[in-house]
């Protein structure tokens, strides 16, 4: 796309590069400011970072969907527990962080009290890191509770900053359900630290941090205690008075890493990032806040977890043949469930529809603690149709099983998860030329030879019949006209059952199709192999 053109310092001149070397003698510009021209023409937009800041992190993740009860995650603080994360409806009812476990029973009789889990709020940020990858490349994990985004490398792909941002908070909110603060700024720091302190801003400017930056408080900046009292003592309230503040004589006072955190947040200086790389295989867990005795629930979680395999194979342009299920139990081995398709896929409900089949058919051992879903393996995904367009629309009873357009293979794959697997059986190419070896019956999810491309019989005869000749033409209760052919076929000497035909399609007197070879020796007879139906 065309880039706008720059505008020079002289009243209603507007300059493309290529024309700034043909300005008039009386109106030539001055070497430097063409040279600013060109450098300003061909620079890259600045970056802009999404930092997205997640307060409730720990407790969303381990309430799932039960997002609207009064609830505390509890950690340990000192030898006692005081609580670490709190639910909206707690808060509503007085409850605060780092408040002791026995005053927030006091505020709330009837309080929902869970472990806090590091691991399980690093394993949340990580699903979201993979999450994010579909809007930008660089994404940067910011533990414990954040992300960073750059989005200006991809806004244009979205529609404008605008709709990007959009896009990015209405999965948050609906697909996610998380609470988040989200701010855009130039820098990363700067971005961070607004969204951290509840402020949803969109700077595009550098040259506007400063003065948006400067009504915080330095209470906001990711200082020790001590060093904040420092501040205070020297009467600097908000970050204004640091920038008014020579920098030689700041970093004396309160060390270097200060005034590298305010260059790094203005954008003074470079601010290296580590990016976030998703990782070549696939894991999702949920842990129910009770006991799960019913498959019902167990989907609903299940098609959330595929929802997420779905998005992470869309974001490579993957695909799988197999994924798995584990259903962990109390002081029980796991269930595990393996669904495979026959074609690779990245559909979340046809994944769902097989799981379902399964479980219909299984006979849970005990109540079901947690999900795990996994997927290693991952193909290029190559888009196919082998849709049966309309093929069960007239049947009423099976339109809710089988919509207008159904996959061949979907089909058999719900006929597999119903029925088990060897229920189903495939006629397969045995890569054998010889007729009588060609076909073999196996496990209709295995992978399909190639077959030949000639027009065969459905239906061999268990052993060639010898045909009559008569003026050296075959007959068959009338004579047999030659159609097309010959096709020689040349095989199976290496067995010791070998074979030298000149295969024909021909035609009886009565209108039946047939299969039938010449043999390529001194007798030189005709016989019939199969007949076309």
């Amino acid at each position: 796309m065309a880039k706008s053109p720059v505008v020079l310092p002289l009243p209603g001149l507007s300059l493309t590069k290529g024309q700034l070397t043909k300005i008039s003698p009386a109106k030539e510009l001055p070497s430097k400011t063409v040279q600013a021209a060109s450098q300003a023409k061909t620079q890259s937009p600045q970056p802009l970072w999404l930092a997205l800041v997640f307060p409730q992190l720990a407790l969303e993740a381990y309430l799932g969907e039960q997002q609207d009860i009064a609830a505390v995650l509890v950690k340990q603080h000192k030898g006692r527990s005081v609580v670490h994360s709190v639910s909206t409806l707690a808060q509503a009812q007085g409850i605060k962080v780092d408040m002791p476990v026995n005053a927030a029973y006091t505020l709330s009789p009837g309080l929902k009290v869970y472990p806090f889990e590091e691991q399980a709020e690093s394993n949340r940020l990580q699903q979201l890191a993979v999450w994010g990858e579909q809007f930008t490349s660089k994404v940067s994990i910011q533990a414990p509770r954040a992300l960073l985004l750059e989005v200006q490398g991809s806004s244009k792909l979205f529609g404008g900053l605008a709709e990007l941002q959009h896009h990015i908070y209405q999965q948050l909110k609906g697909q996610w359900q998380h609470h988040f603060i989200g701010a855009i700024t130039p820098t990363p720091m700067a971005s961070l630290l607004l969204a951290h302190n509840g402020h949803s801003e969109v700077i595009t400017h550098k040259t506007a941090l400063r003065s948006m930056l400067g009504r915080l408080s330095v209470n906001h900046l990711p200082l020790g205690l001590k060093k904040k009292q420092q501040l205070r003592n020297t009467g600097i309230r908000v970050l204004r008075d640091l920038f008014r503040l020579p920098k030689d004589a700041l970093a004396r006072r309160f060390g270097p890493k200060l005034t590298n955190y305010l260059d790094r947040t203005l954008g003074l200086i470079p601010d290296p990032l580590d990016f976030f790389t998703s990782s070549e295989s696939f894991a999702a867990f949920y842990e129910f806040p009770l006991d799960v005795h019913k498959s019902d629930l167990i989907l609903i979680i299940a098609g959330q977890l595929l929802e997420q395999l779905a998005l992470f194979l869309r974001e490579r342009d993957i695909c799988i043949n197999q994924c798995e299920f584990r259903l962990h139990h109390d002081k029980q081995s796991a269930t595990t469930v393996v669904l495979g398709v026959r074609q690779a896929s990245r559909e979340p409900q046809h994944l769902l529809s097989l799981l379902k089949e399964q479980l219909e058919r299984l006979a849970l051992k005990a109540p079901v603690k947690s999900i795990a879903l996994s997927a290693h393996h991952f193909l290029p995904f190559m888009p196919q149709d082998d849709a049966l367009p309309g093929l069960f629309a007239n049947i009423p009873s099976a339109q809710p099983e089988f919509p207008e357009k159904t996959s061949i293979n979907h089909l058999l794959e719900q006929l597999q998860a119903r029925l088990g697997r060897d229920a189903i059986r495939k006629l397969h190419s045995a890569n054998d030329r010889r007729p009588e070896y060609d076909y073999s019956v196996n496990d209709a999810s295995r992978t399909q030879g190639q077959l030949p491309y000639q027009q065969r019989p459905f239906w061999l005869l268990p052993e060639p019949q010898q045909l009559s000749q008569k003026n050296n033409q075959p007959w068959l209760n009338g004579p047999v006209k030659l159609l097309k052919g010959p096709e020689r076929i040349e095989a199976g000497w290496w067995s010791g059952v070998d074979i030298r035909r000149d295969y024909y399609i021909a035609i009886d007197n009565r209108g039946s199709h047939l299969w039938i070879f010449r043999t390529v020796n001194e007798q030189r007879q005709w016989y019939l192999h199969g007949i076309f139906s």
